[in-house]
């Protein structure tokens, strides 16, 4: 049995020395889950931040070990006694799921202790899952070292298309959202130009097999749609880095010249 707490509208789920902050679970609100709302709302669908337990949960489990992120789990993975399940739900909603804390974690306990390296293996994972809110507002420093949570917009079927995720990338951005994949392509260098090459490998590494176990164990509505997403975007990953690092660097670039010709022109 676990400890409760409530404060300014955040609830954490303390148990065996873990922390968790405890989310309520929202239905994706997506195009590709039209077919669970009423026909006359199947278009203009508003965009919102979603926290969505099944998606997150699938997130974090292809990215564990593989970039310094925190573990999702869903209210049937944590043991919870009815008075529990009650209390969490009078606090926080009907349905809810678990993020751990990322403060639970150190240096040692994570896959990279470099914070250059946590970056850009977290870029190329964020590239991947189509995740655009990885910026500041959800990373933690746990000495000095990043540490991402929340990953609910991923997985977003109107990512998909590499140049509408690079617009949302830019929309972010315009609302003070900068994204970590925005900051570590608009400092480009030879060693982060590595560190990607290194974290493609290791992505593309990733067998279809552990991801249709991923996919189960998360418990994601539509399966098949989502194996497929994953998959597709493991083949096209160097392709789809490629093309938002141009994006990115070519900005940086221009912004270079302006500065130089104003310092070189008397």
């Amino acid at each position: 049995m676990g400890t409760i707490t409530a404060e300014h509208g955040t609830v954490k789920y303390v148990v065996k020395g873990a922390t968790y902050f405890v989310k309520e679970n929202f239905a994706p609100s997506v195009q590709v889950f039209k077919e669970a709302l009423p026909s006359r709302r199947w278009r203009g669908i508003p965009e919102t931040f979603f926290s969505n337990g099944p998606v997150e949960k699938l997130v974090s489990i292809l990215g564990l070990g593989r970039c310094n992120m925190v573990s999702v789990r869903l209210a049937s993975d944590m043991d919870l006694t009815p008075e529990e399940v009650e209390e969490l739900k009078r606090l926080v909603g009907p349905t809810f799921y678990f993020s751990r804390s990322a403060y639970d974690y150190t240096p040692d306990k994570l896959p990279f202790d470099d914070p250059e390296l946590a970056k850009g293996y977290q870029t190329a994972f964020d590239i991947l899952v189509r995740n655009w809110d990885d910026g500041e507002d959800n990373m933690a420093l746990v000495g000095g070292v990043p540490v991402w949570f929340d990953f609910g917009v991923s997985l977003d079927p109107r990512c998909q298309n590499v140049y509408r995720f690079i617009m949302k990338l830019e929309e972010a951005r315009r609302l003070g959202r900068v994204s970590t994949i925005v900051s570590y392509f608009m400092d480009y260098t030879r060693r982060r130009s590595q560190i990607l090459k290194r974290a493609v490998q290791s992505l593309q590494s990733i067998q279809k097999s552990e991801i249709r176990s991923a996919v189960r164990i998360s418990e994601v509505p539509m399966p098949a749609y989502f194996a497929e997403y994953i998959s597709r975007g493991l083949d096209c990953l160097l392709e789809d880095i490629d093309i938002i690092r141009g994006a990115f660097l070519r900005e940086n670039v221009e912004k270079r010249e302006i500065h130089m010709t104003m310092h070189i022109t008397p």
